[in-house]
């Protein structure tokens, strides 16, 4: 899970800090001029969302796992995007992350704490040292290169971006992962179908702001992680002309030398701030210098009453093979959804499971292919598997669901090709020739509609096309889900990715993809740039995000001169909600 924050007093209606006045009455403290107005539709996005230890590709080695890649949560890159309430000039950003939305700050991570050393002496393992053990953990870290290797802004903006989205526009006009090409940028725009424009002359330096009860946290007494864990960006001219409104856009790009390693676990969470000054010891939240998102309110009044309450953000997001919408929990602890998840009853939002089993020993990895030939694919017939993610948020102006991954590939270089080219544009499968592609098995309802997940396979007797980690589950148990109360509760829904639409391309997969099972009426697409660029896969603008399901439907297709091998891959998706 993982969430923007602002500690500001929020603007948006799921934050609403509220203030009852007694009587008109002149403020006993200056209210500075925008700490009433903090940041809006505000976003963060995660180049991967694996824990900090996981770094290397579908084959356990790191050829399609490079830094800012989907597939490595070590060296990971951020893009915080924001509205400003204010036309001050912005000449200085930190982005702290943090355990807690509001309060103290302890760094993110579940490395471990070593507690022999005695009170205020405790120790805390280094992310290095978790690696190098095998442990499966890791500490939210900014490291930040020294020397060539140094934090750079990026010079590239006109040969190598798109001005409309502000990304690169191809995975080849990346930042050089060697630093090279510089690993962060800063955008803005005044208008939402304007062009993105650079804002140049900024530096960045990261340090350790973690904080207990107002003061400096510390290793020693477990207060602290120790790493760096707050980011700052100056610039004495800054970006001027602001109107109110106005968009901001800041690209933290992965690279060897500087990069966010993400937390083993457990949410974080990033809290945002603007200032009207470029020296680092003006960056006090809520003082004179903070001109949006401070961690004050300040709006006190002499001898009048404030009530105050908060609602923060929310957010889960689950990727796996089984929905326990379909398992049945009669039986208790021998019941399937027991096996699963190890609840005796469903609930109104239970997240997806890797595995019919929770002592799967290869949790979330599907075989594709034929079963009786080892899961084999052959060139007479095409083959398919699928997988799902389940995402709620409070988040008010919606959420997106990317991809991120390559083709499927073995361990000497060989790769099945991308689908149409691997140019993102969506064809259907078609037997014999080199194909790998992925869509949304959620019903063709694509105006108006639920989208629906589809729980139907492309399996009978001598045409066992597609393999699931559900193969014996065609459909939703309502039977359990009525005897554990689900179904009478008004916050459940049968699975569908309402009030998300797949996006073009991505709503193909409900249907058949042989000839001789029925009429193939089925798209699939792979972006070849999404493991440095993730693609979206579903999105909504303008609405909660109320426990939505997208089933991924996944095909392969070969052709006669298809290198022998096992091929693998590894896609991860990210989950990025807009506040």
């Amino acid at each position: 899970m993982y969430t923007l924050k602002s500690i500001a007093k929020r603007a948006s209606s799921l934050g609403t800090a509220v203030a009852v006045l007694v009587a008109a009455i002149i403020p006993a403290i200056p209210a500075y001029a925008d700490a009433l107005n903090p940041l809006t539709e505000r976003s963060l996005t995660l180049s991967s969302g694996s824990p900090g230890w996981s770094y290397t590709d579908g084959s356990g080695n790191s050829t399609y796992a490079p830094p800012n890649s989907g597939a490595n949560g070590r060296q990971t890159g951020n893009t915080f995007a924001f509205r400003v309430s204010s036309t001050t000039s912005i000449k200085g950003m930190t982005f702290q992350y943090c355990t807690t939305s509001a309060g103290d700050c302890m760094g993110p991570g579940d490395n471990a704490i070593d507690t022999t050393g005695g009170a205020g002496l405790h120790t805390r393992e280094t992310n290095a040292a978790a690696i190098a053990a095998g442990h499966k953990t890791s500490d939210l870290e900014v490291k930040t290169g020294t020397s060539g290797g140094a934090p750079a802004q990026v010079t590239t903006f006109s040969s190598k971006f798109d001005a409309a989205t502000g990304q690169p526009s191809s995975a080849a006009n990346v930042p050089n992962r060697n630093n090279t090409e510089g690993n962060f940028i800063v955008l803005h725009k005044v208008n939402l179908g304007d062009n993105w424009s650079e804002s140049t002359g900024w530096s960045m330096d990261a340090n350790v702001k973690q904080t207990i009860g107002g003061s400096a946290g510390t290793v020693g007494n477990d207060t602290s992680t120790g790493v760096a864990n707050n980011i700052r960006l100056t610039n004495s001219t800054g970006i001027t002309g602001i109107a109110t409104g106005d968009y901001i856009k800041v690209i933290f790009f992965g690279t060897d030398t500087n990069y966010i390693t993400n937390p083993g676990s457990n949410a974080f969470f990033v809290k945002l701030n603007t200032y009207d000054s470029a020296t680092n010891t003006d960056f006090v939240p809520g003082n004179s210098h903070n001109i949006d998102g401070g961690v004050t309110v300040a709006n006190v009044m002499n001898r009048s009453i404030e009530i105050q309450t908060k609602v923060l953000e929310t957010m889960d997001f689950s990727v796996g093979t089984v929905d326990p919408n379909t398992l049945t929990s009669s039986g208790g602890a021998s019941s399937q959804l027991h096996a699963a998840n190890g609840n005796s009853t469903h609930g109104v939002c239970d997240p997806v499971v890797p595995g019919l089993t929770s002592g799967t020993t290869t949790p979330n990895v599907l075989q594709m292919g034929n079963a009786t030939g080892e899961f084999s694919l052959e060139t007479a017939h095409t083959y398919s598997t699928h997988s799902y993610w389940r995402l709620s948020s409070n988040s008010s102006a919606g959420a997106t669901v990317y991809y991120a991954g390559v083709t499927l590939s073995n361990t000497v270089g060989d790769q099945i090709d991308a689908i149409h080219s691997g140019d993102g544009v969506a064809a259907a499968p078609t037997k014999g020739s080199e194909q790998f592609g992925l869509a949304l098995d959620n019903g063709s309802d694509s105006t108006g509609g639920t989208h629906a997940v589809s729980y139907t396979q492309e399996r009978t007797s001598g045409k066992v096309y597609e393999n699931g980690a559900d193969n014996d589950i065609a459909a939703i148990d309502t039977s359990g889900l009525t005897t554990d109360g689900v179904i009478a509760n008004a916050s459940w829904h049968a699975p569908k990715l309402q009030p998300l639409d797949p996006a073009t391309n991505y709503g193909g997969g409900t249907g058949n993809i042989n000839s001789d099972y029925a009429t193939v009426n089925t798209t699939f697409a792979f972006d070849n740039n999404s493991n440095l660029i993730p693609t979206p896969m579903a999105s909504e603008g303008s609405d909660v995000v109320d426990c939505v399901t997208g089933k991924v439907r996944y095909i392969a297709n070969i052709a006669a001169t298809t290198p022998a091998g096992i091929y693998t891959t590894k896609v991860n998706y990210i989950a990025a909600p807009q506040y």
